[in-house]
């Protein structure tokens, strides 16, 4: 009797150490998970500030902040447009009219009168591998899911999507690309493709179905942001019409400086 009590005894104990064992790792593995996701979401929190709703008469699409008066979008977006309705994600609407964009790559950029705050992080996709966590944040079919967010993985790099056409005769300018396989619609367009970082990799620009879809690369302008802008600022004068003698013409090659600032 004794040695059966004491049988039952010892089972308890280990059993009772064995639950408490399960139980700590339960919820070790419960709060690991837990942080994993706040992180994420932190992350998703901060990033879509940076993102914006690009409206146009013609079509609408999304963009990101480069810069504190600069947006940056598809070219696409902004070809032959010259009016803009920018909606920022705290529900904000500024007006835009100028725009100039990369004549070789699906890549443009809107200018901002208004300084704008939440410029995104900007890094190489050189620094990413095949396969890595990316998510989208942007406008499919335009502003009814304004600022959606999507998540997938960098599904191919080095691509070479540069094809015709088939209505204008134009090339795309898509042999610069990486794609990602994450969901993306019409609107997306211009939206940044994200690392779990928070860092902008590249500007969603078309796709081939609702999940495989493809981006330039930030690399493409990283370089030239500073450039980009006092393109800007310089565009900002205009020819001085030469109705009498003036220091800023040059009569012996019958040209005109740019010196006048427009009203």
């Amino acid at each position: 009797m004794r040695k059966t009590l004491s049988t039952l005894l010892l089972i308890g104990i280990v059993g009772i150490q064995v639950g408490l064992l399960g139980g700590l790792i339960l919820s070790n593995y419960t709060r690991t998970t837990n942080v994993k996701t706040t992180e994420f979401t932190d992350v998703v929190a901060q990033s879509v500030k940076s993102v914006v709703h690009v409206r146009c008469p013609q079509w609408q699409g999304s963009g990101f902040i480069i810069d504190k008066n600069i947006i940056c979008t598809a070219r696409h977006v902004v070809k032959d447009v010259d009016d803009f309705e920018i909606t920022f994600n705290n529900g904000k609407k500024v007006h835009a009219t100028r725009a100039i964009s990369d004549k070789e790559h699906d890549v443009g950029f809107i200018w901002v009168e208004e300084d704008m705050d939440n410029v995104v992080k900007i890094g190489s996709i050189k620094d990413c591998k095949l396969g890595q966590d990316v998510f989208i944040i942007g406008s499919p079919y335009g502003y009814i899911n304004f600022n959606s967010v999507t998540k997938g993985i960098i599904s191919g790099l080095n691509r070479d999507w540069d094809m015709i056409n088939r209505w204008t005769g134009e090339r795309y300018g898509w042999e610069i690309t990486f794609t990602s396989d994450a969901a993306a619609h019409p609107g997306n367009s211009g939206g940044p493709i994200l690392t779990l970082d928070g860092v902008v990799r590249g500007i969603l620009v078309g796709g081939y179905s609702p999940v495989l879809n493809c981006s330039m690369p930030c690399d493409l302008f990283i370089p030239d942001v500073e450039q980009i802008k006092l393109m800007f600022i310089m565009d900002k004068y205009q020819k001085e019409e030469q109705k009498q003698r003036s220091p800023y013409y040059n009569y012996e090659n019958d040209t005109e400086y740019y010196t006048c600032p427009k009203n």
